[in-house]
């Protein structure tokens, strides 16, 4: 097919297309040419708290700068106030960093304390340089500031303190040695360790020298010149309370058997025994020992005098108080037993009032004895020495009350009747005896409240028997439809039933109103 002519586009027409192209073509590769790749999304803004953290890591930097300024110029406070007003910032990433630049000024500034001081510690003014540092080392509250210094100086200054010991003590200046090792700059110095062992050291040797000092009164007995000694030490200041004490001991140990054997000679003596006694006592004071008789509180400890002492000074006391209560001393002592519950006067002070009570049936042995009083003891004193004896004996005891024979069957005195179980014929015409209470007493008669019925019954005083009950007594009791002969065989925890056998070894429990009991089975009366 061909194409009309007149529809072809003229050269005009053409022309436009072709630079109506070219002009689009030169605009794309302009705009690829400016433009390049595509750009990146825009950054969110920065937060408060993101800013905020920036700003304190900046000031922190700027901080450790001015602290290593300042320890480079020797301010070495200045520096530990930036480094600490850094770190109080918290900032995690520079937390490390501070701690290695405060340990790096703290011990160059201990450096520099080491130098100021070491001339001192070489002439030996250990107090000296002591006074100057201990300020430093407890103001700085730093540990690494305290270990370097003691690193630095620590040898140097025990050899310094531990000079002006040896000079000190040398020419007896204790109080100056002590002074010098127990200040609180000594310790700050050296450390709580190393000044304990060293005061333990000083106090040591200043106590074997005050020990040595004693030697020679204590050997010619001169007692007080030694306490004295003692005495002028402590108030000044050779020694502490503790060595006060070790040199009591020392003069106690000296002085125990002097007073032991002294007492012990006089027990026995005439008028000498009382001044014996009073010397006693004035070296007893002198030791500073209280004495504390068997009836007395006890004291403190270090004031109880030994039981060697304590004994010997009570024999002599009783020997005296014997002497003035005009006793007359037994060729033999005698046994005896207690009469219901006996109260006994003090060995050493028979008009003292009684502090103690002996058991009914209690043993005892009297040593001697006055128109109404005995001196008892509530051991067996065969062998013994008289003033062994005089040290075990309990008190006075009123004769009439210590029987020559076992009481433990015998029936109260008349003043502890009252209250105490008793068999008694309870019913008229019974000659078997009845478990009853003892409600009153007058003169012979006696007042029983039967533990059947509470009903009360005047009996006999002589008629009685003690209502004790143990395993083994025979009663009369109701068994297998009749009354029979039983034993006992035990008490059972109430206390008011008991378990009898029978005759044919039948067993029943029964209450104490239920027992009977025939006189002559019974131990009798006094």
């Amino acid at each position: 097919m061909r194409t009309s002519l007149r529809h072809l586009p003229s050269t005009s027409q053409r022309a436009a297309t072709i630079l109506a192209r070219f002009a689009a073509a030169a605009c794309l590769a302009a705009t690829f040419v400016a433009c390049g790749p595509p750009p990146e999304p825009a950054k969110p803004p920065e937060s408060a708290e993101e800013r905020a953290e920036k700003s304190k890591i900046e000031n922190a930097k700027k901080l450790i700068e001015k602290a290593d300024e300042a320890y480079n110029a020797k301010d070495f406070d200045e520096a530990r106030k930036l480094l600490g007003q850094a770190k109080d910032l918290n900032v995690e990433s520079l937390s490390f960093q501070i701690t290695e630049q405060l340990e790096k000024v703290d011990k160059r500034h201990a450096k520099l304390w080491a130098n100021e001081v070491e001339p001192s510690l070489k002439d030996g003014d250990c107090k000296g340089a002591f006074g100057e540092i201990a300020g430093p080392m407890r103001d700085l509250e730093s540990d690494v500031f305290v270990r370097e210094l003691r690193r630095l100086i620590g040898a140097q200054a025990l050899a310094c303190v531990q000079s002006r010991i040896d000079e000190a003590t040398t020419a007896g200046k204790y109080a100056a040695a002590r002074t010098l090792v127990a200040s609180e700059d000594t310790k700050t110095v050296l450390g709580g360790a190393a000044q304990k062992k060293l005061v333990t050291e000083v106090d040591t040797t200043i106590f074997e020298a005050k020990k040595a000092e004693l030697d020679e009164p204590l050997k010619a007995k001169r007692w007080a010149d030694a306490i004295a000694k003692i005495d002028e030490a402590q108030k000044n200041g050779d020694i502490g309370d503790e060595g006060a004490k070790g040199l009591l001991g020392v003069v106690r140990a000296a002085i125990t058997p002097e007073i032991a054997g002294m007492a012990a000679r006089a027990v026995g003596q005439g008028r000498e025994a009382l001044k014996a006694l009073e010397d006693v006592d004035k070296l007893i004071k002198l030791a500073r020992w209280e004495i504390v008789g068997p009836d007395m509180a006890p004291v403190a400890k270090d004031k109880t005098a030994p039981e060697v002492v304590a004994k010997k000074r009570q024999a002599l006391a009783v020997w005296v108080e014997a002497q003035r209560v005009k006793m007359k001393p037994g060729k033999k002592a005698e046994k005896r037993w207690a009469h219901g519950k006996v109260a006994v006067l003090p060995a050493a002070k028979s008009d003292a009032p009684s502090k103690r009570d002996l058991a009914p049936a209690t043993e005892v042995w009297i040593l001697g004895q006055t128109k109404d009083l005995a001196l008892v003891t509530d051991v067996d004193p065969a062998g013994a020495s008289l003033d062994v004896q005089l040290e075990r004996a309990v008190g006075w005891a009123p004769l009439a009350r210590l029987a020559p024979k076992n009481t433990t069957e015998w029936i109260p005195p008349d003043d502890q009747l009252v209250g105490t179980r008793v068999w008694a014929p309870l019913r008229q015409g019974e000659a078997n005896l009845e478990l009853g209470i003892v409600s009153a007493v007058k003169g012979q008669d006696v007042t029983v409240k039967r533990l059947a019925d509470d009903k009360e019954i005047q009996v006999k005083r002589g008629t009685l028997r003690l209502g004790r009950l143990l395993p083994g007594a025979k009663l009369v009791a109701f068994c297998q439809a009749k009354t029979q002969i039983v034993t006992l065989e035990e008490i059972l925890p109430d206390q008011r039933t008991v378990k009898l056998v029978c005759e044919g070894g039948l067993r029943k429990d029964e209450v104490l109103p239920g027992l009977r009991a025939r006189p002559e089975d019974l131990p009798a009366p006094k």
